[in-house]
């Protein structure tokens, strides 16, 4: 079928029209406002939980610095031997550095660990340069207290996990309780494991008291056997320089001199008098 001369286009079905080209424009607008908003709203959401973040990371903690330990600080250091007091409470280890010229600079003693058998002993202390190379080197007492009586339980050494040479002042006389006799500071090496301490007395006298392991000791030459303050033992000396007394309690001798006086003697007799006046436990 013509019109006007030209042909028909007949199509089978339903044909939509053709959009407006105003129809287009819209749609095209709207979509470029839907894109525009959802980019909006996400920049939005964005910058709320930028927000959020940063605001959380000022409240959180800033991470500690790793720290590590000064160079002169406290180190574990063993002890050579140790004195428990008449109380069996108050025990004193003795601690020390064989390195010439440094001292032992705030030791402290703790219990790092105990049971029925026995109590483990730790002591820290900084280790600096001796402010006088010529007094370095001497055992330095540190005392510390039981919660309950040492009682049969030994001591040992956390540095070095040996069984440090214990000496009870029960085996001793009370010269430290006696108003007759001023103790003097004990000192020796800090490699000792002996212990020692003096005492001075009426009329210059003069007493030392010493500790140390039994197979360590060296025992006296000949003496005369003595039983003084229920202790058995020698006696060993001249009237013209001084008189010893010794015996064992234990793995452990202990010795007591009496030193009479620059320029006088002591007897036999008098020595005997003169140590059984002290208190013995």
């Amino acid at each position: 079928m013509e019109t006007d001369g030209r042909p028909e286009l007949t199509v089978s079905g339903e044909t939509s029209p053709a959009p407006r080209p105003t129809d287009r424009s819209r749609r095209n607008k709207g979509v470029t406002l839907t894109v525009a908003a959802a980019a909006i709203g996400l920049a939005l959401v964005g910058s709320f939980i930028l927000r959020q973040q940063r605001a959380a990371d000022r409240a959180a903690p800033e991470p500690a610095a790793a720290q590590s330990a000064p160079a002169d600080g406290p180190s574990a250091v063993p002890w050579l031997s140790a004195m428990v007091a008449r109380d069996g409470t108050s025990v004193t280890v003795y601690a020390g550095t064989s390195v010439q010229c440094k001292e032992l600079v705030q030791p402290r003693a703790v219990i790092s660990g105990q049971d029925g058998a026995r109590v483990v002993v730790a002591v820290q202390a900084r280790v600096l340069d001796a402010a006088d190379c010529s007094t370095s080197g001497s055992a330095v007492p540190v005392v510390l207290s039981l919660p309950e009586p040492l009682g049969d339980r030994v001591l040992r050494d956390a540095a070095s996990a040996d069984l440090p040479p214990t000496y009870f002042e029960r085996d001793l006389p009370g010269l430290g309780s006696d108003q007759r006799w001023s103790p003097n500071r004990g000192q020796w090496a800090s490699t000792d494991e002996g212990w020692y301490q003096g005492y001075n007395g009426p009329e210059g006298l003069h007493v030392t008291v010493t500790a140390g392991r039994t197979a360590e000791v060296p025992r006296p030459a000949g003496g005369a056997a003595a039983t003084i303050g229920g202790r058995d033992g020698v006696i060993t000396g001249a009237a013209d320089s001084s008189w010893t007394f010794w015996w064992a309690a234990g793995e452990v001798t202990y010795s007591l001199r009496l030193t009479p006086a620059e320029g006088t003697s002591s007897t036999l007799t008098q020595f005997k008098r003169e140590i059984s006046r002290l208190t013995w436990s």
